[in-house]
């Protein structure tokens, strides 16, 4: 039997910092027509997202607005390339 304790993370553990606004805690819930659901549910499966992955995104964006995210998206993919700062 191995000891856990000496095992490294798995590779899926999230380290509780990979949103620069922090872990996502909180809820929101709202009531939609059928109709209306169905088509959301649909744009998040073309875009290959979850419901919750979608409305994150898009509240997100209208929250601190598109050129913003934008950046913050870049910022973050430019670091995990090892793409520029490098001393």
């Amino acid at each position: 039997m191995s000891d856990s304790q000496n095992e490294p993370a798995p590779f899926f553990t999230r380290s509780g910092v990979s949103n620069i606004f922090g872990k996502n805690t909180e809820e929101v819930k709202a009531r939609l027509p059928f109709e209306i659901k169905q088509g959301f549910i649909r744009i998040a499966h073309e875009h290959n997202m979850t419901e919750s992955e979608l409305l994150r995104e898009l509240i997100m964006i209208r929250v601190v607005g598109f050129d913003m995210y934008k950046k913050i998206q870049e910022d973050r993919l430019t670091s995990v390339a090892g793409i520029g700062n490098e001393e």
